[in-house]
């Protein structure tokens, strides 16, 4: 067994641990969800949910196909929060139990959720033809066409063999504009 206290003084080697429960922390939060003006029937009617994004600034809750949009609320005060139950000596009356309180709330509103466009090619060829006929503000000359990022150093390499060969390539292409 080596001697650690000459490393760091003060300290002495363990040769066990305590039980893990000593060292793990569990803490539980209760929150509200406020659905405000909802289908009295949609709740009853849900036999399930889905509640996504709990932990970000806008969580979704969705019930039944019914999607709503959130939004956390701190509280003034504090909600109590109860659970229901019958009374054990008496089934005609209902008896509560304190379960937690809170000072958080999440309101949420129904939202409709719909696709995004797709992008057709055409509408994109469309695009590239306008680029291709802008003019330049200053010179009043064909602007030159924009390149997608990957091709840039292509085309200024290729624009340097037309300065060098003084030739502009046939296409109008990267470096040369249409002389028509």
């Amino acid at each position: 067994m080596t001697d650690y206290s000459s490393v760091c003084p003060g300290y002495k080697q363990v040769e066990a641990f305590g039980p893990d429960d000593e060292y793990e922390e569990e803490e539980i939060a209760y929150v509200t969800l406020d659905l405000g003006n909802v289908e009295p029937t949609l709740i009853p009617s849900s036999s399930n949910y889905r509640l996504i994004g709990l932990d970000t600034p806008t969580p979704f809750l969705q019930l039944s196909g019914t999607v709503f949009k959130g939004r956390h609320d701190s509280l003034l005060g504090t909600e109590m929060l109860f659970t229901d139950g019958k009374d054990p000596s008496d089934s005609s009356k209902r008896a509560v139990t304190h379960v937690a309180n809170t000072e958080q709330r999440i309101c949420f509103k129904e939202v409709q959720l719909r696709p995004k466009p797709e992008v057709v090619a055409e509408e994109v060829e469309v695009n590239e033809e306008q680029e291709r006929h802008k003019l330049d503000m200053m010179t009043g000359k064909t602007a030159r066409v924009p390149l997608p990022r990957g091709r840039r150093k292509a085309a200024q390499q290729a624009a340097e063999t037309v300065e060098e060969s003084g030739e502009p390539e046939e296409d109008g292409g990267p470096g040369g504009a249409d002389k028509s």
